[in-house]
């Protein structure tokens, strides 16, 4: 098992604060610095910037393969069901434009997070670099039982040729969780997520053929 190298960094004088809270949660971050990559280390920087209601979260991760490849991994359905963490369920519901895709996703996190689902539009701008635009409707689509609907999010996914066949991938989060989860919190452990998430993308479609999910195009944002 290899170690995930995650660089966070935090604006706006907090230092004392998250080595408070590190302390008081120190499992939320070992699980994150301990992923099993497939024999080589991840380096993750993560960068929460403090803004008017949810903190936007960068994160930055070199992938080992082409903008294309990495592209049908975050837009065909059967990878997404592959790769993403705790994904409890997913539906493409609309093609509203022919670049914009409507999706349905719920997921089902550890604690303190209770079960939650989103629903995204998603619009790809070609670039270069190509824009994986999100942005949440949650009136779209009536709520669950058992999940708790998130009321906003917005965010993207910037794909950038990086080297020889090798991809920069670019991601930016906006949450607002819903329930009675306090925000800061969530920002918090939207972190860690984050570094999860990148994580997780990057072991996956470095390793992946993408071809192997043809059969699933009916049901995909990659025409």
């Amino acid at each position: 098992m290899a170690i995930t190298e995650m660089t966070i960094r935090s604006h706006g004088g907090s230092a004392m604060f998250y080595r408070a809270l590190l302390k008081a949660m120190p499992l939320v971050f070992l699980t994150t610095l301990a992923f099993g990559v497939s024999g080589y280390a991840v380096a993750v920087e993560v960068e929460r910037v403090p803004r008017q209601g949810p903190d936007e979260i960068h994160a930055t991760v070199l992938v080992p393969a082409p903008v294309k490849q990495v592209l049908a991994v975050l837009e065909e359905p059967c990878h997404l069901r592959r790769w993403v963490p705790k994904l409890a369920s997913l539906k493409i519901l609309a093609r509203p434009r022919e670049n914009q895709t409507l999706v349905y996703m719920a997921t089902d996190p550890a604690w303190p997070m209770f079960p939650r689902d989103n629903v995204i539009l998603f619009t790809r701008h070609e670039g270069p670099p190509i824009t994986l635009d999100m942005q949440s409707r949650p009136n779209a689509m009536p709520e669950m039982a058992g999940y708790q609907r998130i009321p906003f999010s917005e965010g993207s996914w910037t794909l950038r040729t990086e080297l020889s066949d090798a991809t920069r991938v670019d991601y930016l989060q906006r949450v607002e969780p819903g329930g009675q989860m306090p925000q800061w919190l969530s920002d918090h452990i939207g972190m860690a997520h984050v570094a999860e998430l990148l994580s997780a993308l990057q072991n996956y479609a470095g390793g992946t053929d993408t071809g192997n999910c043809s059969r699933d195009r009916h049901n995909s944002s990659v025409q």
